[in-house]
């Protein structure tokens, strides 16, 4: 927002505020922002980046339309097009292949986000996800763990991991990452169901 103040054509600066919106769940105005950026600045990579993400996370919170995907889709492609070797194009274009049900390919995308930028958790999370969508379990565990130890108040880690080792059939250790995840967000409805279930899963009908 100072940004904007100091500078209202400044395109990377609308780029971040749509980015940043869109984690606030205001897609509406995130798009708008990231669209502005656009206009201002039709070569931005990174805003293309940020548009196919931002109407990702509108697909994901079911407030899409007809087309929205077919929208992202297109943007992650020109922001390849433009930059094709930046952190934020592979990123989008990951979340992108994820959102269609091509695995394989966000793999490979998120791959090579993480070895331009190596600590960002949001990078392990999708890897992790991915891999346990593909069945290899161990690997989708290890991204998790790694997404955890860069952020380890986030419960979405433990969750994941507990949910794969249910996969497996490894209740005792799903419960103790359910746990963990209670521990890091107490109030979290959400983060009790779960462990509710893993207790179920576990035979631990008393707790």
């Amino acid at each position: 927002a100072n940004a904007l103040l100091l500078n209202p054509n400044n395109s990377m600066a609308y780029a971040i505020r749509g980015w940043a919106l869109a984690f606030m769940e205001d897609y509406l105005n995130a798009e708008a922002a990231v669209r502005n950026a656009i206009e201002l600045d039709p070569n931005n990579a990174a805003a293309y980046a940020y548009l196919a993400e931002v109407l990702v996370y509108q697909a994901q919170a079911g407030l899409d339309t007809i087309g929205t995907l077919d929208k992202a889709v297109e943007a992650s492609r020109i922001a390849m097009d433009l930059a094709p070797n930046s952190f934020e194009t592979h990123r989008a274009r990951g979340f992108v292949l994820e959102q269609t049900g091509n695995y394989d390919e966000a793999v490979e995308e998120f791959k090579a986000a993480e070895q331009i930028i190596s600590d960002i958790a949001d990078i392990h999370l999708a890897l992790g996800r991915n891999y346990r969508i593909l069945q290899q379990y161990d690997v989708a565990v290890e991204e998790f763990n790694r997404a955890n130890a860069l952020n380890p108040a986030d419960p979405l880690p433990d969750t994941y991991i507990s949910r794969t080792y249910a996969t497996i059939g490894q209740y005792s250790k799903a419960v103790q990452f359910a746990e963990q995840a209670v521990i890091d967000t107490p109030t979290d409805p959400f983060m009790y169901g779960n462990l509710g279930v893993m207790y179920y899963r576990n035979r631990e009908y008393n707790n």
